[in-house]
C-alpha cells in the first residue's frame, strides 16, 4: 500500500527522495486529452500511457482560468484572488507579483536538499531593467489594453532581471517569460541571452502566428520565430534530465510548456497530425513533448521514481468553440464554458500523475476532487516534512486520494474566474457568483448562442448567481437556484467565510 512505502521511504538519504517533474501546459484542454474524450479528433498517446501506468484525475482543476493566478497558487499555495491577482492576468512589462515574504514551492523543496528548475514560462513578473531606473507610467507602457509601445531603447539588458524564478526557489531558469509578449527572446537565469536586442513589429510575428495571440510589439532577438520555442524548451529540458543522471540530489523540475496556447505554430512535421486542423496539430505536438521528457526519464534511468504530473494552467481558449463546429473536435468534453469562465470548462482541466516507486500506478481514473493548488501540501506530506503555519495556507494534503488510498479529496474549493468572480464547489454543489461567464463583454469569448443550443442550456445562470448539481447535471445545463434557494444560501455564507480567511 502506498501509505506503508511512504513510511519505508529513507528520507535522510537523499536518493530515497523522489524526484519531481511538473509538466504544465498552456490552455490544453480536458477533452484535448484522448483518455479524457472518447470522442477526440485529437490522438494523445503519450499522455494516455503515462495515466495507463498512473492515475487520471477526471475532478482535477486548476486553481484560475486563467494563466497567471494559476501559477501563482500552484507555487505558493494560496489563492490568487486573495492577493492583486484578483482579475485579469499580467500585462506586458508586468512586476513581480509573488510577495518575497512568501515561502514557493521550488524554495521548500530546496530546504529539502532538492535542486531546482523551472524551463519556459513565467508570467509572474520581473522587476524589468528601464533605463536609469524610470518606469514609464502604465497609460504610456499599454494601449488599447494589451498593445505594447515600450521600445528596446527604453531598457539596459546589461542589468540583470530581478524578481523573476530564481529569486523565488528556482536554481536555474531558461525560457520566454511569454512567447506571445515582449520581450521577445530567450532569458537563462536573470539575463537576456542576446547580445543585442531589436524592436520587433508586430507584423513580422503574427506572419507565422494566430494573430489574436500576439500582443505588442517590442524588443526582442532578430529573426525571433515562434515555431521555434516549443522545441527549444523541450530539448532543454531532455539535457537537463539528463544531467541529473549522475547527481545525488533529488530535483524539482517545471516544465512550463507554452503550447497549445495561441499563437498556433506547430511545426510543419505535426501537419496533418490531428482531424482537428492546425490546433490539434498543436495538441500532437504538445504530447509529443511529454513523451521526449519521459523518454529522457528512461533513458537517464530515473523514471521508477519520479513523480511525473500533467496538466494545465486553466480550460482552451476561445478558438475552442470554432474547433468544435468545424471539426467536431470538443475541447472542454462536454463541459460547459473555456478558459476565463467558472463553468468547469475553463477549470476543470487534464491532470495526470504517476510514480512508480510511490505508489500512483494504478492505471484507473480517479474521481476525487483535487485542485493544483494542492500539490505543494501533498509533496510535503510525501517528504514527511510538515508545513511552518503560514505556509501553502490554502493547499491541502490529498495525497492519498490521488493515490486510491483515500476516496476523497477536497471538501470544497473557490473558484476563481478571470473578472474576479469568485463561487464555490461543495460535494456535488457548485454556487457561481454572477454566472459563469469569465469575460462576456468580449464577443471572441462570450459563450455564443449556437454552443448554447448545441449543448441543450435549459436554464441560464450568465446572468445571475448560479448553482449548479454536478451529478444530475455535469455539463451545467440546468441553474437551480430558485429549486435549491437553502443550499444556495448557505454556500454563499460559506464562500464569505472563505474570502474572510475562516
Amino acid at each position: 500500500m502506498l501509505l506503508a512505502s511512504l513510511v519505508a521511504l529513507p528520507t535522510d538519504h537523499a536518493n530515497a527522495r523522489p524526484n519531481i517533474v511538473l509538466i504544465y501546459a498552456d490552455d490544453l484542454g480536458y477533452g484535448d486529452v484522448s483518455i479524457y474524450n472518447p470522442q477526440s479528433r485529437i490522438p494523445t498517446p503519450h499522455i494516455d500511457a503515462l495515466a495507463r501506468e498512473g492515475t487520471w484525475l477526471r475532478d482535477g482543476h486548476s486553481t484560475s482560468t486563467v494563466c497567471t493566478p494559476s501559477r501563482y497558487a500552484l507555487l505558493t499555495g494560496q489563492y490568487a484572488w486573495r492577493t492583486e491577482l484578483r482579475s485579469g492576468v499580467l500585462m506586458p512589462w508586468g512586476r513581480p507579483v509573488i510577495d518575497t515574504d512568501l515561502t514557493t514551492l521550488p524554495e521548500f523543496l530546496q530546504d529539502m536538499g532538492y535542486e531546482t528548475a523551472l524551463i519556459g514560462k513565467w508570467h509572474l513578473g520581473f522587476d524589468w531593467p528601464w533605463k536609469d531606473g524610470r518606469r514609464p507610467p502604465e497609460s504610456d507602457i499599454l494601449q488599447q489594453g494589451w498593445i505594447s509601445t515600450a521600445r528596446n531603447d527604453q531598457f539596459d539588458w546589461s542589468r540583470p532581471l530581478r524578481g523573476g524564478p530564481t529569486d523565488h526557489g528556482f536554481g536555474y531558469y531558461f525560457g520566454d517569460d511569454i512567447p506571445n509578449m515582449p520581450p521577445y527572446a530567450w532569458i537563462e537565469n536573470d539575463r537576456i541571452v542576446a547580445e543585442d536586442l531589436v524592436d520587433v513589429p508586430r507584423s513580422s510575428l503574427i506572419s507565422i502566428g494566430f494573430e489574436g495571440g500576439i500582443h505588442g510589439s517590442g524588443p526582442g532577438e532578430a529573426g525571433w520565430q515562434l515555431d521555434q520555442v516549443m522545441p527549444k524548451l523541450v530539448d532543454r529540458s531532455d539535457k537537463y534530465i539528463r544531467n541529473r543522471a549522475q547527481s545525488e540530489r533529488p530535483f524539482f523540475l517545471m516544465v512550463s510548456l507554452t503550447a497549445p496556447h495561441t499563437p498556433v505554430v506547430p511545426l510543419s512535421e505535426y501537419d496533418g497530425k490531428s482531424d482537428a486542423g492546425t490546433y490539434g496539430d498543436f495538441v500532437v505536438q504538445t504530447d509529443d513533448a511529454v513523451g521526449s521528457i519521459m523518454t529522457a526519464l528512461e533513458s537517464a534511468g530515473l523514471r521508477e521514481n519520479t513523480i511525473v504530473v500533467v496538466t494545465s494552467d486553466n480550460g482552451p481558449e476561445f478558438p475552442a468553440y470554432r474547433q468544435w463546429r468545424r471539426y467536431g473536435h470538443d475541447s472542454v468534453a462536454g463541459l460547459r464554458g473555456i478558459k476565463s469562465d467558472t463553468w468547469e470548462g475553463g477549470h476543470r482541466v487534464p491532470f495526470v500523475l504517476s510514480w512508480p516507486a510511490g505508489g500512483i500506478s494504478s492505471g484507473r481514473p480517479n474521481d476525487a476532487l483535487v485542485a493544483q493548488i494542492d500539490l505543494f501540501a501533498s509533496l510535503a506530506a510525501v517528504l514527511q516534512h510538515p508545513l511552518q503555519a503560514g505556509v501553502a495556507p490554502d493547499s491541502v494534503n490529498v495525497f492519498r486520494a490521488i493515490a486510491g488510498d483515500d476516496p476523497d479529496g477536497r471538501t470544497e474549493l473557490v473558484y476563481h474566474g478571470s473578472r474576479g468572480n469568485l463561487g464555490l464547489r461543495s460535494g456535488r454543489w457548485v454556487l457561481l457568483r454572477d454566472g459563469g461567464f469569465g469575460r462576456s463583454p468580449l464577443p471572441l469569448w462570450a459563450e455564443p448562442d449556437w454552443v448554447r443550443i448545441a449543448r441543450g442550456v435549459r436554464v441560464d445562470g450568465a446572468s445571475s448567481d448560479a448553482l449548479y448539481d454536478l451529478v444530475a447535471d455535469p455539463g451545467q445545463l440546468e441553474n437551480v437556484i430558485a429549486t435549491y434557494p437553502k443550499i444556495a444560501e448557505r454556500m454563499a455564507v460559506r464562500l464569505l467565510e472563505i474570502e474572510k480567511g475562516r
